[in-house]
């Protein structure tokens, strides 16, 4: 195949400032916006010819020298890709294509960033990442250590729409994936960008347009049905789409009005039939409701003989009041006069004993006020009493001080003789100088004997550390004749670390909320011995190492301590929260054997259970198969099949590893090999003799060790006693001078403490003589006020006597008032005597009044409810005319007999309880069915009407689309005829518009028929290349300015692969297509069918891409690679 120049993207680290050396060009030199479809790849051509000379063969060009002038290339179709550019896009740095008008092929080593270019399309064009069939969120397309990407995608321009190239931007942010357009550099709604999408037929959520890599395999798997719908939107103009959704809409109706209208003549028929079966009930119900009519209405006339009665019986009663009134009345004026007597007595005890009880409230007033004076006289006394007090205390105090004065005296003459004698001076600087020295070789004495103490304890851990070496060497060596010694033997030769972190586990077990298990190299064992290396390979050094915990909280508290504090660092730390039961195996036990294998690798050892789920986990033991003899190839065949349940297995000397692509069977297999390595660690051999021989070393150091250290603690504890009682000497010369110092500084102290000493005897000499000459003159004063207090208490005396003498009247004049309450209190009780007959008649007579009253008031009040009733009655005119010729004559029990007899006539009439509820349903049913009979018609007419939409859509709708598929048919047949087989298109037509179908037929083999292209019929790669020849039959159908095809060749065989590419060159850069192609594939067969129109992008990418991309041209390498196979 021919080169033509290309993209060369690459990914490598970037450095500050490399943004420009990271710009990335096509062919068409710098970025620029397109006024003209035409590349410049051909100049490019002529340079290098001119520059190299004619290297290149003519047939090997893009164009053969004598044609290049005379035919020109065609241009890019409106809404077809001219150039996309993308920067920190997945896993560009910065990187721009310039597609060309035709076919163009984009290949490139997996990996390298082909359907980055097809992600770049997708998201530019405004559309969202569910339909890559990749990530879900925006952000996850910005390149790894970036914050934002930009794709600027630049679209072929419509002469009659554009005055030049839309050019549209999409800037991701990775933070809160947020998605910002701009076209033309003004910024935009999503809703904006997919409106110029439309206005381009551009449908990149159409699979027949746009079929990126992740979604071939959803492509091969439409239903025939949505094959339809996809082939409709790519291939046919909108509205047949759109009368294709309003078939389906309009017979979803129909067929849900044709079941409303079956409904609706079924319940007809049925109400009907009840009707007539109800008739005959129906008119012994309404002969029944004309007696109940009746009942009801003497019911409701019932209080009428009541108010008759109740009218009747007021008159009487109020006749019977009357009486009763005129009698009390008289009875009234016979008692009065004896009565009125005794009110007027009553009346003047009243007043009597009012004036009693004013002169008592005044003879209480006088008593308080001759208390009050009492009081008054007694406190008088009690403050003479305190006067004399105070004389006798400012007496007592004058003697006091004459008592205390010659003391004074004594103690000032004292003080004044001690002053004339002053202590001798004293040096301090000398005692200071004294002390410094002796506090001085104290320190040396002390910092000496702390060296000395600190040395020995040295030396007592160096003797205690030797004698852990002695211990744990002695112990080490009684651990190697036990299995599990060995294997902590082993652990510590494979891992110092993991040695280490095990001992701590082991001494710090209390620190754990559940128990710690160590390395599996401890912690299992192999059944079988010869099994050992297999066991060792399926688990690996890593996991070997691993301890397991069986919570977060422990997982955590052992990081914290291998890792924080015993700095640790090549530790793994694994968490089992799984049971081992979890770990199902992926095939039965038949099964395993029917493939060759004999166990899985979990049954092969013992083991705590956490521990053994942890390998499950991490190392799929449970689901590695062994074998204990060697496989022929047919068993190493069926193992790898793409159906086999197993994908790793061990023999005796090889470890297998099967990696599978479901979606590419048995072409997508690949299976890794290893050597199988002898066992380290879950074997029987014993310690080696060197092992003892250096712990016996290690020990015998000890010892010496421990002896020399002995002897220097010995001679230390001498020099350490010494140096005690140097500093006990020195202690006590240090607190003599001390004593010293305090004496003559106390005695010079209390010499300078004796002038204020003086003072203070001086001030109290003047105040016990200030004192003895004050009492006398306090005396008089206090006996002044007391001769105030003897006049007042004489003057309280002759009050008090004033005051008894009145409260003595007083009494008296109350004592005479009392007497004559009492008489008038006597003769008011004898009154009351005489008129209490009188008065019971009289309450008797008033009680009797007062029953007649009441007896009025009830009969007046049963009267107004009866009226109330009576008002209350309706009285239509059968009610009316029953009152007025029957009941208005009728006592109440005659009333009551009607009543009865209406009631008999009902219970002979037997209409039987639910005769109302039938007679309710029998009319609401009459109702109903005329309700029902308006809603038929009504769906009768709309079915009506659909039926003749229906028929005219389908009459437009289903010609165009056999015309359609017709077309595709023929160009779908003729792609098949190209490779010497066959196929057709179709159209399934069902009774639901919705179940209409493709159906595609093919043949591949000239002994077979046209069958139903499925997944059971055909192969992978015969689905494969029916799914892209059905691609191309639309291709001069489409309405899309562009197609992406991404991967769509995996699976073929070469042959097929290489009449599929030709089939597409043949189409894509024929003179009849009318939209631009991308095919992007990993792989390239030689000799292909290449077409001048066609352009090929190689794309070279990874870390092995020179920092600057100039000093790598892939085109001067083709030129040289073609000049070489053409001198070959």
């Amino acid at each position: 195949m021919s080169d033509s120049d290309s993209v060369t993207p690459r990914r490598r680290r970037r450095a500050a400032g490399d943004d420009e050396d990271d710009q990335l060009y096509t062919t068409g030199g710098a970025k620029r916006m397109r006024t003209s479809d035409v590349d410049d790849e051909d100049e490019d051509d002529e340079r290098s010819l001119s520059e190299d000379g004619p290297l290149l063969p003519d047939n090997f060009r893009r164009s053969p020298r004598n044609q290049q002038r005379q035919q020109q290339p065609r241009g890019h179709q409106p809404g077809s890709l001219v150039r996309i550019e993308m920067t920190n896009f997945v896993t560009y740095s910065k990187a721009q294509f310039s597609p060309g008008p035709n076919l163009n092929m984009i290949i490139g080593p997996n990996g390298t960033g082909k359907s980055t270019l097809v992600c770049a399309i997708c998201l530019g064009l405004g559309w969202k990442p569910h339909h890559l069939g990749r990530a879900k969120d925006f952000g996850e397309f910005v390149k790894h250590g970036e914050e934002v990407a930009i794709i600027e995608i630049e679209l072929a321009a419509d002469p009659e729409s554009h005055a030049e190239n839309p050019v549209i931007t999409t800037k991701i942010t990775r933070e809160g994936n947020k998605v910002e357009f701009a076209i033309a550099g003004k910024k935009v709604t999503n809703k904006d960008v997919k409106a110029l999408m439309n206005s381009f037929s551009i449908q990149v959520d159409n699979l027949c347009q746009f079929l990126p890599q992740d979604r071939v395999v959803e492509f091969a798997a439409l239903s025939p049905v949505d094959l339809l719908t996809h082939t409709q939107r790519a291939a046919a103009p909108p509205q047949m789409t759109e009368w294709h959704e309003q078939l389906k809409v309009m017979r979803k109706e129909q067929k849900t009005r044709s079941i409303t209208q079956q409904a609706l003549v079924d319940e007809l028929k049925s109400k009907k039939h009840r009707q007539a079966e109800q008739q005959e009930i129906v008119d012994r119900l309404r002969e029944r409701s004309k007696l109940q009519q009746r009942q009801g209405v003497l019911e409701q006339l019932r209080p009428f003989p009541l108010y008759s009665s109740a009218k009747k019986s007021w008159a009487e009663a109020k006749e019977r009041a009357k009486a009763g009134e005129k009698q009390l009345a008289q009875l009234q004026r016979q008692v009065e006069p004896n009565l009125q007597a005794e009110r007027d007595k009553a009346t003047y005890t009243t007043k009597i004993e009012a004036i009693v009880s004013r002169r008592g409230k005044m003879v209480e007033r006088l008593d308080k006020v001759a208390v009050e004076k009492k009081a008054e006289f007694i406190a008088k006394g009690e403050r003479l009493v305190e006067v004399e007090a105070r004389i006798k205390k400012a007496r007592e105090t004058a003697a006091k001080s004459k008592t205390s004065m010659p003391k004074l005296l004594q103690d000032k003459g004292v003080i004044e003789r001690a002053m004339q004698n002053p202590p001798a001076e004293v040096d301090f600087a000398s005692i200071n100088i004294k002390r410094q020295d002796v506090a001085r070789e104290l320190r040396a004495a002390q910092d000496r004997r702390d060296e000395v103490r600190e040395h020995i304890g040295s030396i007592g851990q160096h003797i205690t550390q030797r004698q852990n070496i002695i211990t744990q060497a002695e112990a080490e060596q009684q651990s190697l004749q036990t299995q599990a010694g060995q294997q902590v033997s082993k652990l510590r030769n494979a891992s110092k670390d993991a040695n280490t972190a095990w001992d701590w586990v082991q001494r710090h077990a209390d620190h754990f909320h559940d128990r710690v298990y160590g390395p599996p190299i401890v912690e299992i064992a192999v059944k079988d011995p010869a099994h050992a290396a297999a066991v060792e390979s399926a688990v690996g050094l890593g996991e070997m190492l691993s301890f397991t915990v069986t919570s977060s909280q422990d997982f955590k508290a052992l990081q914290r301590a291998l890792y924080d504090e015993l700095k640790l660092d090549s530790i793994n730390i694994r968490q089992s929260n799984q049971p081992l039961d979890t770990f199902r195996a992926p095939c039965s036990r038949e099964q395993l054997q029917a493939l060759g294998l004999e166990a899985f690798v979990v049954d092969l050892i013992d083991g705590p259970e956490p521990v053994l789920a942890m390998l499950c986990d991490n190392r799929n033991i449970h689901a590695t198969g062994f074998t204990s003899r060697e496989l022929n190839n047919a068993r190493l065949d069926t193992l790898k099949a793409s159906n086999s349940p197993i994908s790793s297995w061990i023999t005796p000397s090889e470890s297998y590893q099967v990696v599978r692509r479901r979606e590419y069977g048995d072409a997508g297999t690949s299976v890794r090999a290893n050597a199988l390595k002898g066992a380290r660690f879950f074997t029987d051999a014993p310690p080696s003799h060197n092992e003892d021989a250096e712990i016996e070393a290690r020990v015998n150091q000890a010892k010496r060790e421990v002896t020399g250290y002995e002897n220097q603690k010995d001679g230390l504890k001498v020099e350490f006693d010494q140096l005690t009682r140097q500093q006990k000497k020195l202690d006590e010369q240090d607190d003599n001078l001390r004593k010293e110092k305090a004496d003559k500084q106390q005695a010079l102290a209390q010499f300078n403490a004796l002038p204020p000493k003086l003072a203070n005897a001086q001030r109290k000499i003047d105040e016990a003589r200030e004192s003895i000459t004050s009492a006398a003159a306090l005396c008089r004063k206090i006996a002044l006020e007391g001769d105030d207090i003897m006049l007042e208490k004489g003057q309280l005396a002759i009050d008090y006597a004033f005051a008894v003498n009145s409260l003595r009247d007083h009494i008296v004049q109350h004592v005479d008032v009392q007497i004559l309450a009492i008489e008038a209190k006597s003769d008011l009780e004898q009154l009351q005597l005489r008129t209490k007959h009188e008065r019971q008649l009289l309450k008797q007579c008033e009680q009797e009044g007062q029953r007649l009253a009441a007896e009025l008031k009830i009969f007046l009040e049963q009267g107004k409810r009866l009226q109330a009733q009576c008002q209350a009655v309706e009285m239509d005119d059968f009610t009316k005319n029953i009152y007025d010729e029957e009941v208005s004559k009728w006592a109440e029990d005659e009333l009551e007999v009607e009543i009865q007899s209406v009631q008999a006539q009902l219970e002979l009439n037997g209409g039987g309880h639910g005769g109302a509820r039938v007679l309710q349903e029998f009319e609401e049913r009459a109702q109903l069915i005329e309700q029902k009979r308006a809603e038929l018609a009504d769906v009768e007419a709309v079915l009506a009407e659909l039926d003749a939409k229906l028929v005219e859509i389908k009459g437009l709708w289903e010609p165009r689309l056999d015309e359609l598929i017709s077309q595709i048919s023929e160009a779908f047949g003729e792609n098949f005829g190209k490779i010497q087989c066959a196929g057709e298109v179709g159209v399934h037509k069902d009774e639901d518009f919705e179940n209409w179908a493709i159906q595609i037929k093919v043949k591949f083999r000239e002994h077979e028929s046209l069958s139903l292209l499925d997944s059971h019929r055909q192969s992978g790669g015969e689905r494969a290349v029916s799914t892209i020849f059905y691609l191309m039959a639309l291709q001069s159908l489409a309405r899309a300015p562009f197609r992406v095809v991404d991967e769509i060749n995996q699976g073929m065989d070469p042959r097929n692969e290489r009449l599929v590419h030709s089939r597409m060159v043949d189409i894509a850069c024929s003179e009849q297509s009318a939209s631009q192609y991308f095919l992007i594939t990993p792989k390239l067969l030689g000799g292909l069918k290449y077409h001048r129109d066609m352009k090929v992008h190689c794309i070279a990418s990874g870390e092995y891409m020179p920092d600057d991309w100039r000093t790598l041209d892939f085109g001067r390498l083709a030129r040289t690679a073609l000049q070489i196979r053409a001198g070959a």
